[in-house]
């Protein structure tokens, strides 16, 4: 293990320059990290992102339509004093743009019968809306808790499909139970695995796999500062190299020309397009999907970082940028399982 990480460290690690230490003080993040930012965007673009991570997101209500009209709900939450406006590629869905001090947005009698999950932002409702466009049938979520993309696929298949949760981290696994209690969905089978063994418990292939995958978590620091400076370079390795095993894994459950939709709330490009060209190098049975429908102007994917070239297929795969889209750093690929 020790030697794979290291080989791992020793492609994805770039020198710092003097610039990404002057911007590594000054917006107070990890030199490797500004270094990244500098590369991938320009100086001046870098600079603009870093700047990003000051501005909060404002937090998303996604309607349960299995139990509430979304107008009638609106018109409940206003009549409380929230101000919501209609997220424009997603018409069940509303961006709280005000909130009243009480009740807070969790804590509303809507809430708590289930009419609606509340997100931190927008971001997490896009693999779900690509992985399930037009599709209804049996969905594995293999790193499930605590819940949003579980129950939001719940109320995309239901009553044509299950949905399978699975999650390795106990005191997730409540929240995620909880969710699926709070908000009455139903055809949920959950299970508690390491999704990179998660073959010994379903003895079968799926046509729908979601890979929310455990990660740095960069693309989150405006609601989580503590990000700036958790994750160290070895300790990112370390991550790449469990992001690989999980994805080169769940590959082996899908059904020829099924789909698996790899997500992380990363911007880093050791954890997107090195883990996804890791991948399509070393199977031959597997190719990048373009996204079914464009919601709005999503951003590619890059293709170089550093001495890195990544695949070329990966300008299909979707990337969410704090400065662009007013999003978490989110994003998303889709893989199709190959008859070959």
């Amino acid at each position: 293990m020790e030697e794979e990480v290291l080989k791992i460290l020793k492609e994805i690690f770039v020198k710092p320059s003097e610039k990404a230490f002057e911007l590594s003080s000054k917006y107070r993040v990890l030199p490797y990290m500004a270094e990244r930012y500098v590369r991938m965007l320009g100086e001046e673009e870098a600079v603009e992102l870093l700047k990003s991570f000051e501005k909060p997101v404002k937090p998303v209500i996604r309607v349960n339509t299995l139990l509430v009209d979304p107008d009638t709900l609106k018109s409940s939450l206003e009549a409380k004093g929230f101000r919501l406006e209609r997220i424009s590629w997603f018409e069940n869905a509303f961006k709280i743009q005000e909130a009243p001090e009480q009740p807070s947005p969790g804590a509303t009698i809507e809430y708590l019968k289930g009419y609606y999950y509340l997100h931190r932002d927008s971001s997490s409702l896009l693999p779900v809306l690509l992985l399930t466009h037009e599709y209804k049938g049996d969905v594995l979520d293999a790193c499930a808790a605590p819940g949003g993309k579980t129950t939001f696929l719940a109320e995309r298949v239901h009553g044509k499909g299950f949905v399978y949760a699975n999650d390795l981290v106990l005191r997730r696994l409540r929240s995620l139970i909880g969710h699926i209690t709070r908000m009455r969905v139903e055809s949920v089978v959950v299970s508690w695995s390491d999704a990179r063994k998660i073959s010994k418990v379903f003895n079968r292939k799926f046509e729908r796999i979601l890979l929310d995958a455990p990660c740095s978590g960069e693309g989150r620091i405006s609601v989580d500062p503590g990000r700036r400076f958790r994750t160290s370079i070895y300790e990112l390795a370390l991550m790449v190299k469990r992001e690989i095993e999980l994805l080169d894994s769940l590959i082996n459950l899908l059904d020829d020309d099924g789909i698996i939709a790899y997500s992380t709330c990363s911007i880093a490009p050791e954890e997107n397009e090195y883990v996804v060209s890791k991948i399509l190098r070393k199977r031959s049975d597997v190719e990048v999907a373009p996204p079914p429908v464009k919601l709005f102007n999503y951003s590619s994917w890059i293709k170089k970082y550093g001495d890195l070239l990544f695949h070329e297929e990966l300008e299909k795969c979707v990337r969410l940028w704090p400065h662009v889209h007013g999003t978490f750093g989110f994003t998303t690929c889709l893989l199709r399982k190959t008859r070959r």
